[in-house]
């Protein structure tokens, strides 16, 4: 149960309970007891009373009284205490009896079940009659007064607890939302004026929360601002060094050949993670999506990067196996695409066991409108915990094993980001069967026309499904 509802409930059972107390307090007083019933008419006492000695004296018997028999269950008692017909006095009744054979003429007491009224009758008689008269609670006034009073008081206490709840709980709503939306990267995000600006804790806690996000977003736009500065820096001497490298080697005795080809594989390396640096900025900082997008169907992308890797691993004594295909159309960028399908695949081949394989599978949800590529190895997984980790920028599994050592730590962090491009998820965990299963969901278009859809890139393979 949210807390809101909690809060609710526990303020208006609360006020119930305050309401319920107050209304028993008043009802055992004085004045509440004396006004809660109806009006007592002693003419029409008198006249019920001379009616029962009238059949007294006749000897008439008629049955026991009845609250609606127009007399109010009317009782003849003797002094002394005998009843006529008998029946049980409680003791606030026989109070009242015992006053008339006092010497009262007339005596009226209120309880919680009524009002009795003791009458004495024929006082010059050798043998007096006391008439008791009892008259019932008025059912729908007092019926009447418990929904009109209490009812609003609780109503309004449930009005009142609703606002008092809505103005303690929607600042942590408010704040809640605020640090979701953060957290998912949009770093835009601030908490309301209608929260920050409040004088209360909550306001404080808004203030602090902002002051924290502009913080980071700030060393966030430094660190692209300088990952992209420094990848387009390194990008010009680099290419002088492979200009200088390439004139060397022609001037260069055989003797050097050797250490000029170290250079270049050396600089081969810069370059590529120079070009992984600018594209991984690019993404970043959304310059690479300025491009429109497109409609396309994922299965050509699927089969061009399927194709190219097994086309790797054979070098590398290992395979690719297609397991199932299922296409589906996504719109967004097929380049893109292709590039993160193509780091996860070769992420895959470094990490899966000599003479393993990398399983591809891509299928789609029509009920979800979900589209999902899973690319799974059969190396030795990651570390529990860390499953997320490797998706972030130069994170490389240098404690794990692979042919190749560790990679720049870039590839995954492009993948991520170019899946994000498409609205799209990636997560991995390790697969029960051992390795690391990496899978991709996008949203896929329902309302792709058969026209518009982009086959990129076209290979024209033949591709088989692995049983």
């Amino acid at each position: 149960m949210r807390i809101f509802v909690r809060v609710f409930i526990g303020f208006w059972l609360a006020v119930i309970a305050m309401v319920a107390l107050t209304a028993a307090a008043i009802s055992t007083s004085s004045p509440f007891q004396a006004n809660r019933f109806r009006t007592v008419s002693v003419d029409e006492v008198q006249a019920c009373a001379q009616h029962e000695m009238e059949l007294h004296k006749t000897g008439t018997k008629r049955a026991a009284p009845q609250a609606t028999d127009g007399c109010n269950n009317g009782l003849l008692i003797q002094f002394g205490g005998a009843i006529l017909p008998e029946t049980k006095l409680s003791r606030e009744d026989a109070q009242l009896v015992k006053e008339i054979e006092n010497g009262k003429t007339l005596m009226i007491g209120t309880s919680p079940m009524g009002t009795s009224v003791a009458l004495r009758l024929d006082p010059q008689s050798g043998n007096p009659l006391i008439y008791l008269a009892r008259i019932p609670v008025s059912r729908h006034p007092f019926t009447q007064m418990l929904l009109n009073s209490l009812g609003r008081l609780i109503l309004v206490g449930g009005v009142f607890c609703y606002l008092l709840t809505t103005y303690f709980i929607r600042p942590i709503t408010t704040l809640n939302r605020a640090a979701e939306e953060f957290g998912a990267g949009d770093l835009k995000r601030r908490v309301p004026d209608s929260t920050s600006l409040r004088t209360d804790e909550f306001g404080e806690l808004g203030r602090a929360f902002n002051q924290m996000a502009t913080r980071i977003e700030s060393l966030v736009v430094r660190y692209k601002t300088f990952l992209a500065q420094a990848s387009h820096e390194i990008g010009s001497p680099l290419t002088r060094l492979n200009i200088a490298l390439a004139l060397a080697r022609r001037t260069a005795g055989p003797q050097l050949h050797a250490e000029l080809g170290r250079i270049g594989h050396e600089a081969d390396s810069l370059n590529s993670l120079v070009h992984e640096l600018l594209l991984l900025a690019r993404l970043e900082s959304g310059n690479e999506l300025t491009q429109e997008a497109v409609v396309y169907d994922v299965a050509s992308v699927v089969d061009e990067v399927y194709a190219n890797a097994s086309f790797e691993a054979k070098e590398r004594n290992k395979s690719v196996i297609m397991l199932k295909r299922e296409s589906f159309q996504l719109v967004g960028y097929p380049k893109l695409l292709q590039r993160a399908l193509d780091n996860v695949l070769r992420n895959g081949l470094r990490f899966c066991r000599p003479e393993g394989c990398v399983q591809v599978s891509f299928f789609k949800d029509v009920e979800t409108a979900i589209g999902t590529i899973v690319i799974q190895d059969d190396g030795d997984g990651v570390p529990a915990g860390k499953e997320e980790i490797i998706f972030e920028a130069f994170v490389t599994g240098s404690g794990e094993k692979s042919e190749a050592g560790a990679g720049s730590g870039l590839g995954l962090a492009i993948a991520r980001q170019a899946v994000l491009a498409h609205h799209g998820t990636i997560h991995a965990n390790n697969s029960l069967q051992g390795g690391l299963s990496v899978t991709i969901e996008l949203p896929i278009d329902r309302n792709a026309n058969l026209g518009d859809i982009k086959i990129f890139p076209s290979v024209h393979r033949d591709l088989h499904l692995d049983k």
